[in-house]
This record gives structure tokens, sequence and C-alpha cells, in this order.
């Protein structure tokens, strides 16, 4: 008797700590994309052992988890033709660990009843970190652990992520399923809580100093949306907008050089700063008078398609971009100078193209574009929906909804789409979605 006892008392340790490694998953982000990958091979590890001990195999027996496995399965089919198999291979193979990630997350969602709860106040901890520690950055130089950000004058902040500059990214992909929490609880309390609503202000003005103007652009679409499909909580949105436009007036007077950055560096750039000379009609690469949100994204961009128009069936492989820009980069005429004094032979070459469909028109060709494009017009058909005819328009799955919607928006630089880091900022959401909608129990799924 005792040792049953004591078996349930083990299961229901490993479920409860399961669902920790569910909420701490953000704040492992921040230390890494190393710790993370312990938490969630820890998570499914202990997936493996309820999965045969329960033998719920069903949990994979499903429609959504065979496109992913097809879509996988494509991927690492390409990778064998790539000019660098190990590196395409290295990253199109151990994809598959996302979709097996988010069926474990999925099924310990299902166990634990009061499990929103903890990860509510997990996920709320980690934002008050990140904005604590971001705001000591921005007065003092270096945050709480002495990190400085690579930036002049500190026109870009960091927060805890030291010398990268991801945490605007970071704060808008984590803050919609934050609210998701917040709208769970307003389910059973019928009450907005006033701190959680400062959090989500002061993590727009986060957003906004952390210098990061495709994560700002995002999360103001998010907003938007947000604002139109949720409408009795408009008050609320309009409070949590004062709040972020006067933060945000006070940090501009703090630093000014924000302000040049997010706003007239970027409508500079969109004129050609510093390149105007490549708009010339007998050098300009795309005969337009104006940059794709500046020169190098739009050479970026243009040598991508080049890649894909060289191979347009199955692109040249993941990870390849870096390896076979040069030979597709854009090369000028003529020599021509920046206003820096400088000139290069060709433009067009970094790790990635810096745009989600771009890489994969590039890496994966039309196969590969138009599997992640259908997706996200099913998702933008889906948010159009809501918009037209909303019946309960305080569901709180419509914000993970518009998440996913904003995370596979096509018109803005992104960062690469098959980095592993990105990528769990990019399942997170998917998880809960599912849990609310396909995944809401664990009966088997017809």
């Amino acid at each position: 008797m005792k040792l049953v006892i004591y078996k349930e008392k083990l299961i229901s340790m490993l479920k409860k700590l399961s669902i920790y490694l569910i909420g701490l998953l953000p704040l492992a982000l921040i230390a890494g994309p190393l710790i993370a990958e312990i938490f969630l091979f820890l998570l499914f590890i202990f997936f493996l052992y309820f999965l045969f001990k329960e033998k719920k195999f069903f949990l994979f027996d499903n429609r959504l988890f065979k496109v992913f496995l097809i879509f996988w399965f494509y991927l690492v089919t390409v990778s064998f033709f790539a000019p660098e198999k190990l590196v395409s291979l290295k990253s199109s193979f151990f994809y598959l660990r996302f979709g097996i990630y988010t069926i474990s997350i999925l099924y310990f969602l299902n166990s634990v009843k009061e499990h929103l709860n903890i990860i509510y106040l997990l996920y709320k901890f980690t934002l008050i970190f990140v904005i604590f520690d971001s705001f000591i950055q921005i007065f003092y130089g270096s945050d709480i652990f002495g990190l400085k950000p690579n930036s002049i004058d500190l026109m870009r902040i960091s927060g805890p992520f030291g010398d990268k500059f991801v945490l605007g990214s970071f704060l808008q992909k984590i803050l919609p399923v934050f609210i998701y929490f917040i709208l769970k609880n307003y389910e059973k309390i019928k009450k907005l809580k006033w701190d959680d609503l400062v959090i989500i202000a002061l993590s727009f003005v986060i957003i906004y100093r952390s210098g990061d103007r495709a994560a700002l652009g995002l999360i103001l679409l998010f907003s938007l949306i947000f604002f139109i499909i949720y409408k009795p909580l408009r008050k609320r949105i309009l409070l949590v907008s004062l709040i972020f436009l006067v933060m945000s007036a006070i940090i501009t007077f703090h630093n000014p050089k924000i302000f040049k950055r997010v706003f007239v560096d970027t409508i500079g750039q969109f004129k050609g700063q510093y390149y105007d000379k490549f708009l010339d009609k007998d050098i300009s690469e795309t005969k337009l008078n104006f940059m794709i949100f500046s020169f190098h994204h739009q050479s970026h961009f243009t040598t991508a398609f080049r890649m894909f128009l060289d191979k347009p069936i199955q692109g040249h492989g993941l990870k390849m971009f870096r390896y076979k820009c040069e030979k597709f980069a854009f090369r000028p005429e003529k020599k021509v100078n920046t206003s820096f004094g400088d000139s290069q032979e060709y433009y067009g070459c970094s790790t990635h193209p810096h745009n989600t469909y771009f890489q994969l028109l590039s890496e994966a060709g039309i196969i590969g574009f138009l599997t992640i494009f259908v997706i996200f017009l099913y998702i933008f058909y889906r948010v159009v929906s809501l918009i037209i005819k909303n019946k309960n328009p305080l569901n709180p799955k419509y914000a993970l909804l518009i998440a996913l919607f904003i995370n596979l928006w096509p018109i803005i630089p992104t960062g690469n789409f098959f980095n592993n880091w990105l990528s769990m900022l990019y399942f997170i959401p998917i998880s809960y979605y599912l849990f609310e909608n396909k995944y809401n129990s664990l009966e088997k799924i017809v």
C-alpha cells in the first residue's frame, strides 16, 4: 500500500515539475538556448516515461503532427542535396524535436489541473525581472549582472541578453502568451489586475527602448488587432497605451537617439540613407525609387530571390544562404562609394536573408515556402473572420492566434527561421493554442 502511495506521489511530483519546466522556459531562454534545450529535453524524458506507462500513443495520431512530419521529412530530403550536407542536416534533422516538444508540453498541460496559475506566475516574474534589469541598464549603462550592450551611447539596450540585441524580439513573442494567461484569469475572477496592466505597458516601453524596430512594429500590429477584436477591453487597452506613451516620452527625453533610430533613421533608410547613390537608375538593382526597409535588407532579399530562381523547387538546403550568397550577391555595374566613403565588390551576404519567406524560398524552395505561407494565409483568414464576426470577444485563445499571425507576418525583417532559440519562441504560443483547440483533452483524437 505504501509503495502504491509512493508511486502516486512520484508521478504527481514529476508532472508538477514538468509544469515548472514549461513555465520557466522563457527564463531559460534568457540564460541561453542550451539551458532551454536542457529543460525541454528533461520534459521530453518525463513525457516518454508517461507515454509508455499510460500507452497514449494516439497523441501522435493526428493531422497536424502528420503535416509537421511531412514538412520535416521534406527539409531533411532537401538537406541531402545541399553543398554542405552535414551543416544542413544538423539543422533540418533535429528540427523534429520541436514537434515532439510541443506534444510533450500539451500532454503535461492536460495532466495538471492548476498548471495555468503556476505558469502565469512564472511568466509574470520573468517579465518583471527583464523589465527591472532593462531599466537598470537604461539609466546606469549596465544591467544588474554588469552586462553592457555593444552600442554607442546606449542607442540600443539588450538587458540580460548581453551583447545580443534580441531583447525586443523576446518580449514581442512572450508578451502575447502572458496576455493569454491574463485573459484566462479574467475568465475566473472577471477583472484585470492593475499590476498585469503595468507589466504589459512597461514591456512595450522596453521593446521601444531596445531599438528593435521590427519587434516594435509587430507588437503594435498585435495591439491594433487585439484592440479591434477584444471590444470589452478597449478602455484598459487605451490605459495601457497611455502609460506606454508617457513612459516612452520620458525615455526619449533621457536619450533622444532612440527616437532617431526608431523613426528618423527608419524613414531615412527607406529613402536610401547613406546608400542613396544605389537608387540611380543605371545602378539600382530594383529600379525602385526607394529601398525595401534598407539597402542591406534589400540586397539580402534580392540575393535570396536569385538563389530561389537558381533552384526553385527544392532550394539550396537549410543554412546554405551563408555558403551560397556570394555567388548570387548584388554586384554593381560600376564602383559606387557610400556616404561613409567605402565601396564593396558585392552586397547581400549574411548568415540568413533576414526574412522568413525569402529564407524559405532560397533554402527550402517553393514547397517549403508554400507550406509556411499557406499556414499564414489560414491564420490570416481566421483573424479576418474574428474581426468581421466575433461572437466571443473575450476568448483567451484569440490572443494566441494573433501572436501566431504576427510571428508569420511576411512584410518585416526577421531572424533566422530555423534558429534554435527563435524556433523555441515560435513553438511556445503554438503549444498553448493547440491546447485550447485540438488537444484540450487526453481522449483519443479522431
